[in-house]
């Protein structure tokens, strides 16, 4: 082995590694690994190979470094990624009848095999000279349960006749999944962190819990037997009553008897040897001490500690929840910020302005033919009714940069309104023109949405009367048979028509390009209704009238309070998925341990994969999850099958395995998860809220600004344009910076002094930020500013001139305009 040199230089092309973006977290405070500009290099001995000469050098170099990059790369992440899922589907689909022998199967399950050697083969070489490494290295916990993973799942390992022992192995490489997905990692470190920090409130459910099992033994052991006939017993009964599952059975038994009330006891006359623990053997009647004591059990144990423990849990979900929710929003922001960026840099392009330097001469063949391949793409979108978006693009920033200039200037920004109506000198082109700005008028008027709004709650009330006799067509006929019919299917015509007028209205609006108007999510679900109205009949009668109720959802953009639900919905999809991911790992993990457990006992609940998933998530509503559990607990031939015997082939009782099994993936899958849904929408919900409540103070400020400046309404729309576009990261607020950048697009650079100077007159709340109110009257300021020094000038004219020619010469236009201001300036 080749020995260790000091003092070696270490090359750039050699020691930079690909940075792995799955896993960064863990490439941090990795000895021996230090961040770069562009990325992670390595600092260890062992990877190095100017530490070394002779076959330890020609190692690091073929085999160490490639390997190491190859292990961190993302293509190969993905790859592993992809081979994590579909092992975990396979062991699913090996449960099914056949599919363990299957060829196909069988070959994919030996690929996934040797990937996963693969990637163990790369990261042992990628430790360099020290391949031990990997079991010791900061990744060790995952590192080692791996590599033992792998092992247990080769050909050469005999595990004997214990196929299920082999399926758990297998599913165990979805643990993998979690490390590899980031968002994954971060929700079950959130649970993982929630659970351990509300120890005392398990251990005060567990007392509570405790205490009543043994007080309910006491009490109730000789009559019920069945529910607290020992400690394990009683404490699985009141777990069962804290999730308020069919707890009423169990104080009916013990308040009238269990030979009055006999639920799951049977009568005398039914008594067998082999049924001899539904036996009501001593009945008794505990009618006040039975009430007192569920009562005081439900309040305490299901309604308050077991509350608190899901409260707590799903808090700390949430908080992790909140900080991915966080890293998003950053991540969007930038990349709005970058967006933005870019136009303002064509903008300054366009006017010839020195926002962003180029270096002429380079790149002048690529910028050729990205050129002609924007102009060949320009003249498709046209074509296909998409419009001139090049040209259009251009115009945009146009106009912006004149707007931003004119409101610089102190320019009277409505006379530049003007100038966004255009003429053709084909007169066919120009009243079509004309048209469109009408319809758009039209379209965008309040009276009109209003009006459309009414024409949606008839249509919705309509559809319901359909679905009374005498209203609706014959379905196979589609002919009327009665008068109250024709009248409906009048008004349904006219609904129909109204509806296509709106669409109509809105392509035509839209000028020259229709088809963007579908580019909107609820123009496009407007059009496909009024399409298929148009279109269905005959035999999709029946979707023809589910298009009718569709209409009704129409109501949604209509009613803010609506877009508030629908709103949260959307910010709360993100979370939602990754739990629902997690709820999905969790159903299908339970589900194969459950297959595994008592598919030979229970197939009614576990004979497939599938319907084992179904009966967990059932069981994860509350409903009736017990008698699952005492199928299993009690054996089928004892307990649930007594109306289908022929199912229950082999009894298997498998007592409190039963019991831990499901007492545990009712708290994870029912109490934690599924409330953790309630949580994530709820918690959107109030964000959305909070949003529209400040989006409605805002527009407060600006209407009362607008009112005190009296300023035009169009002139406030043309500033939030503006502001708009000078919001970068649209945060809502724009910051120094931002203006600074806005600025420079148009060829202004103000100081720092002077720009801080403005933006002091303006933040009321002196955050450095500000809001479309500060910013509106940062431009009336602005504006204000610029007439009275144009006041000023012209009152110095005057002055001259009257000091040189006095009254006996005619002023020039300049001087009698500023005879008029001067009458109106409060310095004059």
């Amino acid at each position: 082995m080749a020995g260790a040199q000091g003092g070696g230089t270490q090359s750039e092309d050699v020691l930079q590694f690909p940075k792995d973006s799955s896993n960064s977290e863990d490439n941090e405070g990795d000895a021996g690994v230090l961040e770069g500009e562009e990325g992670p290099f390595v600092t260890d001995k062992y990877i190095l190979p100017d530490e070394w000469s002779g076959l330890g050098r020609m190692y690091i170099l073929s085999v160490g470094i490639p390997a190491r990059n190859i292990a961190l790369s993302d293509t190969f992440n993905g790859i592993i990624l992809v081979a994590i899922i579909i092992a975990g589907l396979l062991v699913g689909i090996q449960t099914y009848a056949g599919m363990e022998t299957n060829t196909v199967v069988v070959t994919i399950d030996n690929v996934i095999l040797v990937t996963f050697c693969v990637e163990i083969t790369l990261k042992m070489c990628g430790e360099g000279l020290a391949p031990w490494r990997y079991f010791t290295s900061k990744e060790w916990r995952w590192n080692n349960f791996d590599f033992i993973i792998v092992m247990l799942c080769m050909p050469f390992v005999d595990l004997g006749n214990s196929i299920a022992l082999l399926r758990l192995f297998r599913l165990m490489r979805l643990a993998k999944l979690v490390r590899k997905v980031p968002q994954l990692q971060m929700i079950i470190m959130g649970l993982v962190g929630g659970l351990s920090s509300i120890g005392y409130i398990l251990l005060l459910l567990f007392l509570v819990f405790y205490l009543f099992a043994i007080a309910g033994i006491y009490a109730f052991r000789e009559n019920d037997p069945w529910h607290y006939g020992d400690l394990w017993t009683a404490l699985l009964t009141l777990f069962r009553a804290s999730t308020l599952e069919d707890w009423t059975d169990i104080m009916y038994i013990n308040m009238f008897g269990c030979d009055t009330y006999m639920n799951i006891y049977i009568s005398d006359e039914a008594r067998q040897p082999d049924n001899r623990e539904y036996w009501c053997t001593f009945p008794q009647e505990k009618y006040w001490l039975t009430q007192i004591y569920f009562l005081f059990f439900i309040i305490i144990s299901a309604l308050v500690m077991l509350s608190l423990f899901v409260g707590a849990v799903t808090m700390s979900m949430t908080e992790s929840m909140d900080e991915m929710k966080k890293e998003d929003e950053e991540k969007n922001k930038a990349k709005m910020k970058a967006k933005q960026l870019k136009k303002l840099a064509e903008s300054s392009s366009v006017r010839g302005g020195g926002f962003e330097k180029s270096n002429s001469g380079v790149g002048k063949d690529s910028a050729s033919v990205r050129s002609s391949r924007r102009s060949s793409t320009n003249t498709l979108s046209i074509i296909v009714g998409l419009g001139d978006v090049e040209g259009e693009k251009i115009a945009e920033t146009s106009r912006m940069q004149k707007l931003m200039l004119g409101a610089w200037e102190g320019i009277d920004l409505t006379t530049l309104m003007n100038e966004d109506l255009k003429t053709f000198e084909n007169p066919i082109r120009n009243a079509y023109y004309k048209a469109a700005m009408k319809s758009k008028t039209v379209v965008e008027d309040e009276r009109f949405v209003n009006f459309i709004t009414l024409v949606i709650v008839a249509a919705g009330a309509l559809v319901g009367l359909q679905t009374y006799d005498g209203y609706a067509e014959d379905e196979i006929t589609l002919k009327c048979e009665t008068g109250r019919c024709e009248v409906v299917k009048l008004i349904d015509f006219v609904i129909l028509l109204i509806f296509t007028a709106e669409i109509l209205l809105k392509f035509i609006a839209a000028d020259s390009a229709p088809l963007r108007v579908l580019k909107d999510a609820w123009n496009a679900f407007d059009f496909l209704i009024v399409l298929g109205s148009w279109t269905l009949g005959g035999g999709m009668i029946t979707m023809l009238r589910l298009l009718r109720l569709l209409r009704v959802l129409k109501l949604v953009k209509a009613f803010p309070q609506l877009q508030v639900i629908v709103s949260a919905l959307m910010m709360g999809m993100a979370s939602i998925g990754y739990i629902g991911v997690i709820l999905m790992l969790v159903f299908y993990v339970f589900a194969i341990i459950g297959m595994i457990l008592f598919k030979d006992n229970d197939p009614w609940h576990f004979g497939t994969l599938h319907i084992a998933m179904l009966s967990l998530f059932r069981a994860s509503t509350f409903e009736d999850w017990t008698d699952i559990m005492y199928i299993n607990m009690n054996g089928c031939d004892q307990y649930g099958y007594s109306e289908m015997p022929d199912l229950c082939t082999t009894p298997v009782a498998l007592g409190w395995v039963s019991g831990m099994f499901f007492v545990i993936f009712v708290i994870i899958g029912g109490l934690v998860l599924l409330t953790l849904f309630i949580g994530v929408v709820s918690t959107s919900m109030d964000e959305a809220q909070a949003a529209q409540k400040e989006e409605q103070e805002m527009e407060q400020k600006v209407k009362d600004l607008q009112e005190e400046k009296n300023v035009d309404p169009s002139e406030i729309e043309l500033y939030r344009q503006i502001f708009s576009m000078l919001d970068l990261d649209g945060g809502g607020t724009i910051e120094e910076e931002e203006l600074r950048v806005g600025l420079q697009s148009i060829g202004k650079n103000p100081s720092d002094n002077e720009l801080a100077a403005m933006l002091k007159q303006v933040d009321e709340d002196e955050s450095g930020e500000i809001d479309l109110a500060e910013f509106i009257s940062f431009m009336l300021n602005l504006k204000q500013g610029r007439e009275d020094t144009n006041v000023d000038d012209k009152v110095k004219a005057r002055d001259e001139w009257e000091r040189k020619y006095g009254n006996s010469h005619s002023p020039p236009p300049v001087v009698k305009g500023a005879l008029s201001a001067v009458k109106i300036h409060p310095s004059g």
